[in-house]
């Protein structure tokens, strides 16, 4: 004979942990005067019977203008009980005017799974013969109710993942001192002084003496004009500058009469004409041996042009160029926080679509997985298009949380406020289908972080099934 137990966990805090059988009870349980036993064959509990019925989630907020039928179930659950169970039974369910949603688990062959309903109407007592329940030690309970979720669930799985620091410092100083910074929750601590062309060990030494970091938490590597800072999960927080003691790089334009040359750090480029291409002034700042081939990019613009440098003097710094400005002022240290990727094991053993959820610690930028898993034509696009989808966040400064499931808030901040036009309508639009990867074999997928040391990422992942057990590949 099957066993297994069902748990009520009523929403007014109470729970109960009834026995259930595949049979009807044996005396022995009626020798408890407070006992609360389901009855063999309750309707739409042990099968996969439902009615369909259409949901829309266009009129919640933040929510998509999406109308589709899903399944609705009404299970009836025909209990017995005693005078003295019956009172703690009833406010399980509440009131008409203050009905409570009931979280029903079946920990049977499959494990725990579970399904939230609420009363449909009034819960009928009677007893075996059909008198009046009060005249009688026992009786049964008969519970119609509506699924509250349509889908049996699983015990959630929750993973995440924290950042590490990565930070690279551009020092673009000619003379004078910097100070480098570690901000930890609403504590800054500072460095001592720098020289601009402090040594890889002296700017080591100098982070690993501020609080927040110590003695064998900081990696630093470069060298002075640019450099790579690298800090544990362990020791939160964001790598800051102050360059007010630095003096610019000399970076000047000088104007001819048909031409224009350019000073970068003491070496000057040739002639430039005034109509030259975005491409004829790259090759004339790479001739400069403090830049190189490769070593800036050069973008036309409504007002003159933007150099952006990956080497020489200026690595790491855009500048601009507008026209008739005879000089333009170097930008001198900058902080740039690198992007890290983590990696989560995500599977899907059951018979419905598994739509992931995460939560994003504030950064300045995240990128989460959106994977198409070979559904792209429910969007119209080409098979293999969005196989590798990645959704980039703003700059976010407080919790974020991601539902990708179509009837819910899709991007919520910490404070309840809805962050849906934060992304200019993106939206994941793919779930993980059904019986994709599992736990022995997951699909990796990642997320990727720029931002302070300690930001976390957390997913997860709520799998829902058709019956209270079996069902698995």
């Amino acid at each position: 004979m099957a066993v297994a137990t069902i748990t009520l966990e009523s929403s007014n805090g109470d729970s109960v942990v009834a026995p259930m059988v595949v049979s009807a009870p044996t005396d022995d349980i009626y020798l408890r005067d407070d006992f609360i036993v389901l009855d063999v064959d309750p309707k739409g509990m042990y099968d996969t019977g439902f009615s369909m019925r259409t949901q829309s989630g266009a009129f919640q907020p933040g929510g998509r203008p999406v109308g589709e039928e899903v399944p609705i179930r009404t299970p009836i659950l025909p209990f017995w009980l005693t005078p003295k169970s019956r009172p703690r039974f009833q406010k399980l369910w509440g009131t008409p005017y203050n009905l409570r949603k009931v979280k029903c688990t079946w920990n049977g062959p499959s494990g725990p799974r579970f399904l939230y309903l609420k009363l449909a109407k009034e819960i009928l007592y009677t007893t075996e013969d059909g008198h009046d329940a009060d005249i009688d030690e026992v009786y049964h309970a008969v519970v119609s109710a509506h699924a509250y979720n349509p889908m049996y669930e699983s015990a959630e799985d929750v993973s995440e993942w924290v950042n590490s620091g990565n930070f690279t410092v551009y020092n673009a100083g000619s003379s004078g001192t910097y100070k480098l910074g570690y901000v930890h929750g609403e504590t800054v601590d500072t460095t001592v002084s720098l020289p601009v062309d402090a040594s890889i060990a002296t700017v080591q030494s100098a982070l690993e003496a501020l609080p927040s970091l110590g003695p064998g938490n900081v990696t630093v590597s470069g060298t002075s004009k640019q450099f790579t800072v690298l800090t544990p999960k362990t020791c939160p927080g964001m790598l800051t500058v102050d360059g007010g003691g630095l003096a610019p790089l000399a970076f000047s334009i000088t104007l001819g009469t048909l031409s224009y040359t350019i000073t970068i750090g003491g070496q000057t480029t040739a002639p430039i004409s005034f109509i030259s291409s975005a491409t004829s002034i790259r090759q004339a700042i790479e001739q400069l041996s403090n830049i190189g081939t490769g070593g800036v990019s050069v973008t036309g613009t409504f007002f003159g042009y933007v150099l952006s440098f990956t080497s020489g003097p200026l690595a790491g710094f855009l500048t601009a160029l507008f026209t008739g400005k005879t000089t333009a002022v170097a930008p001198v240290i900058r902080v740039v926080a690198n992007p890290n990727t983590g990696w989560f094991d995500v599977w899907n053993p059951t018979d419905q679509d598994l739509w992931p959820e995460w939560e994003l610690d504030p950064a300045i930028q995240w990128q989460f997985p959106d994977f198409a898993f070979g559904q792209e034509r429910k969007w119209n696009r080409p098979v293999g298009a969005d196989a590798a989808r990645m959704i980039v966040t703003p700059q976010l400064t407080q919790l974020l949380s991601v539902m990708s499931d179509p009837f819910m808030d899709t991007y919520l901040s910490a404070d309840l406020s809805n962050a849906a036009g934060l992304f200019n309508g993106v939206e994941p639009l793919y779930p993980v289908p059904q019986y994709t990867g599992t736990e022995d074999d997951p699909v990796v997928m990642p997320v990727v972080c720029q931002g302070p040391s300690g930001s976390k990422a957390t997913l997860r992942q709520r799998r829902f099934w058709s019956a209270e057990s079996g069902l698995t590949a």
